[in-house]
């Protein structure tokens, strides 16, 4: 392990240590591996730390070029700033302090640090356990860690002396989490929204926080984790920044190797699959497993089913494909339903539209043999399953009236499903025609009327004159109010089909007494 001296300056605090050279403000590199001796004649390496004594300064003294000293004593500003070198310089203090203890305790720290690098080499080699692992690197911090996945629950076990830590049990994986407050808490301070642009590792204070943490990302695990250290017993400085950036490398490498699940793709697989068995969730939940992807409530949601071969059925297959569907397509989760791979696409965060979406899937779709069944958009996770069953009866009727084809949009079928289950399988409210939830939804925020305009306007066969005369207002008046609607629905009104099931949609509505969106 490689160490720099902002590390060795905050070991050796009791020598009043301060910078000089050219490159004192250039500290953050890990560079340093070990310490030596300074000799003039001897040939110098960047990766040493030399320990030279202040008396044998004088004013000859010619500092070469890229190299790191550890200045043991008053050195009377005889290396100034203009130095080309990393200078640390060490205070006696002490009468008492020699020469050989200054250079010894610079020595320990180094062994230090490679005691503790050995001890995790040693322990990801084993492919020891993950708590075993954080525990030896308690060492480095001074304090405890805890590595959170991310729906923040603790992979682990949660440390007995973290005694203000609010935790509340995961229903699903009886783990303990973060609850929703806190994490909100946490994703309001202000350094976290910074460091949450770049994934760096950020400080939040105990104003937002049980205790002052540093949260560090670990990437390259799968799904992403955070490692939280939690200043306890030792003020968090700069330098833990530094070291906690070498122990993500350490978890990097211990998860990989032992193909460890973060624990997040489990844990919200199976929340997707709650709610495909209609199981009653509370509102905070789904907030806050949403919160875990990033995603929220009121984003727009695309479902899409794959229909696969018998022969594809083999576990290792079936998660090969998902992680391929998710580095296909940004802001997506594949997993395995009945038989099924589903995929949702959170349509907003991946800056797509639903075309966007399809087409990435198009090549992987025919190369795959799959055939895809495709819901409608959707905003409300309360009501997921109800657009799986879309995508259900999208794969079915397509099967059955356009077998030649691949991808099957509920949009396309809603009609002869209809025609085929009435609303005995899905609520009538999911189907409607979506250009109606638009309409709804934008006069809902709008406080406008467009969704009975568009009423009037097919009751009266597309005549203008008779809706403007039904409507009560002015032609000029009805063609804006079509042309607005025409930019919220991009909907095909001249065809005859697409008409149908929109006045359909309205009959949904009335008798059964619904609004288009669930309130």
């Amino acid at each position: 392990m490689k160490i720099n001296l902002d590390i060795i300056a905050e070991e050796l605090s009791a020598f009043s240590p301060r910078r000089a050279g050219r490159k004192k403000s250039d500290t953050t590199a890990p560079n340093l591996q070990g310490v030596g001796l300074y000799h003039s004649q001897s040939s110098l390496s960047p990766e040493i730390c030399y320990a030279v004594d202040a008396d044998s300064i004088s004013d000859s003294f010619s500092c070469p070029f890229g190299i790191t000293l550890a200045v043991m004593g008053n050195t009377a500003g005889l290396l100034p700033d203009t130095a080309d070198a990393d200078i640390l310089i060490l205070n006696r203090g002490d009468a008492q302090c020699t020469f050989s203890d200054m250079f010894n305790a610079l020595n320990s720290v180094f062994l230090k640090y490679q005691a503790i690098d050995t001890r995790l080499s040693s322990a990801v080699m084993k492919n020891a356990p993950l708590q075993e692992i954080l525990k030896i690197g308690e060492a480095l911090f001074g304090n405890p860690l805890i590595l959170f996945d991310k729906n923040y629950c603790i992979l682990g076990e949660a440390d007995s002396r973290l005694e203000k830590l609010e935790l509340v049990c995961d229903k699903w994986s009886d783990s303990k989490m973060l609850s929703i407050d806190t994490v909100n808490a946490i994703k309001t301070s202000p350094e976290y929204r910074r460091a949450s642009e770049s994934s760096d590792i950020c400080f939040v204070s105990e104003e937002y926080f049980a205790y002052n943490t540093l949260f560090a990302p670990v990437e390259g695990s799968g799904s992403p984790l955070t490692l939280a250290v939690m200043e306890t017993n030792c003020p968090l400085t700069r330098v833990h920044r530094q070291l906690a950036l070498y122990f993500s490398g350490i978890l990097r490498l211990a998860l990989g190797r032992n193909h460890l699940s973060s624990g997040h793709s489990l844990r919200f697989e199976d929340f997707l699959k709650e709610l495909l068995y209609d199981t009653q969730i509370e509102q905070a939940v789904i907030d806050r497993y949403l919160l875990a992807m990033n995603w929220k409530n009121g984003d727009n949601y695309l479902l899409v089913t794959f229909q696969t071969n018998r022969f594809d059925k083999i576990n290792s297959i079936y998660n090969n494909i998902c992680g391929n569907i998710e580095k296909q397509i940004p802001e997506s989760f594949a997993f395995y339903f009945e038989d099924n791979l589903l995929t949702v696409i959170n349509l907003d965060q991946a800056r797509l539209t639903k075309t966007d979406a399809v087409h990435m899937l198009s090549i992987f779709l025919r190369e795959g043999l799959f055939h895809a069944g495709i819901s409608y958009i959707f905003f409300d996770f309360s009501t997921f399953s109800s657009y799986y069953k879309q995508t259900l009866g999208a794969l079915e009727m397509g099967e059955k009236y356009s077998p030649h084809e691949w991808c099957y949009d509920f949009e396309d079928y809603v009609l002869h499903y209809f025609m085929h289950y009435g609303t005995s399988r899905i609520d009538g409210r999911h189907l409607c025609h979506p250009s109606v939830v638009q309409l709804y939804i934008y006069d809902s925020k709008n406080k406008t009327n467009l969704l009975e305009t568009l009423r009037a306007y097919l009751d009266c066969g597309g005549n203008a004159v008779l809706t403007a005369q039904k409507l009560y207002i002015h032609r000029n008046t009805l063609y804006q109010r079509l042309k607005k609607i025409n930019g919220i629905i991009h909907t095909n009104l001249d065809n005859a089909n697409v008409r149908l099931f929109i006045m359909m949609s309205y009959t949904f509505v009335d008798l059964l007494g619904l609004t288009p969106v669930e309130s």
